[in-house]
């Protein structure tokens, strides 16, 4: 099950949003290996597993909300203070999983953390290219950094 990070009345810290990112990063790899699809891709991907997971769980509460709400009146105060806070909910879990998308520090792919994150920018690879390219000069893989391609 995918827990996102959202706040219980006081901003949650930057850590703590990096924390619950790394695990539905986790969960929601693309099918291809970094190495192997264009960073940008690859990154958008990321982006549309997390979107899509926020959006099954979005629309989950939503209907059970409307299912658990149909039988009381319409206009009701409690019941639309409920739906604001829901929406900002949704909001902030939106806002919380967006990735920062600067270059990693250590090589030229695309930051992976959390767009609020501290520290330097890391792509969460090992920096060293997987392919038998022409850089190689035996049948194995290159593993030369990612910077110096």
């Amino acid at each position: 099950m995918a827990i996102f990070a959202i706040s219980d009345g006081e901003p949650l810290p930057p850590a703590k949003i990096e924390m619950q990112l790394v695990a539905l990063l986790e969960s929601s790899v693309p099918n291809a290996p970094r190495q192997f699809i264009p960073d940008s891709e690859f990154v958008a991907e990321l982006k549309k597993g997390l979107n899509d997971l926020i959006d099954l769980r979005v629309n989950h509460v939503r209907s059970w909300l409307d299912f658990n709400l149909a039988r009381f009146q319409g206009g009701h105060a409690s019941i639309e203070d409920l739906r604001r806070r829901f929406d900002n909910m949704v909001i902030e879990m939106r806002t919380n999983v967006q990735l920062c998308g600067a270059q990693c520090a250590s090589c030229h792919l695309l930051c992976v953390r959390s767009r609020l994150h501290e520290g330097d920018h890391g792509c969460n690879t090992d920096h060293k290219c997987a392919f038998n390219c022409e850089f190689c000069e035996d049948d194995k893989l290159c593993g030369a950094r990612y910077d110096n391609l």
